[in-house]
């Protein structure tokens, strides 16, 4: 009896211990994210805001050039947003490839634009931000 307690609070505790950690990195990117926007200056953050702007338009105008069956691939649920990008990208016309092809330029040249102003322990810290989190399972999937 006294032994089946114990191992049901190791097993307790070490759940509560688990589950605690993806919350701690959540904190820990958010900390860091405003670390590094008051660490800006007001040009620089006036051009970050541009960089938003600018890709909500690009959105926008994208948005716009969509068939009714484009729009409904958007709006179908089921997918994942990966699964709604590979449907998307098979029924984009030619003006659509070319004006998606335009906005990831003008993006890149921007953001490349905004990492030359900014120091070295900015620029570490942007790209700190810019990693992307990676799941175990993305990673069992590949060796598969």
């Amino acid at each position: 009896m006294k032994n089946s307690i114990i191992c049901i609070m190791a097993l307790f505790m070490g759940t509560i211990a688990i589950s605690a950690q993806p919350e701690d990195n959540h904190r820990d990117r958010k900390a860091l994210r405003k670390e590094f926007y008051e660490s800006l200056s007001e040009s620089q953050k006036k051009e970050l805001e541009n960089k938003r702007e600018l890709r909500k338009e690009q959105r926008k105008t994208m948005h716009a050039s969509f068939t009714k069956e484009q729009l409904a691939i958007v709006k179908n649920e089921d997918l994942s947003r990966k699964g709604k990008r590979k449907a998307l990208k098979l029924t984009l016309s030619e003006s659509q490839k070319e004006m998606h092809k335009n906005h990831k330029t003008i993006m890149k040249d921007k953001n490349e634009k905004f990492k030359a102003s900014l120091s070295e322990a900015q620029l570490e810290q942007y790209e700190q931000l810019r990693k992307r989190k990676h799941r175990k399972e993305r990673h069992r999937k590949r060796k598969e």
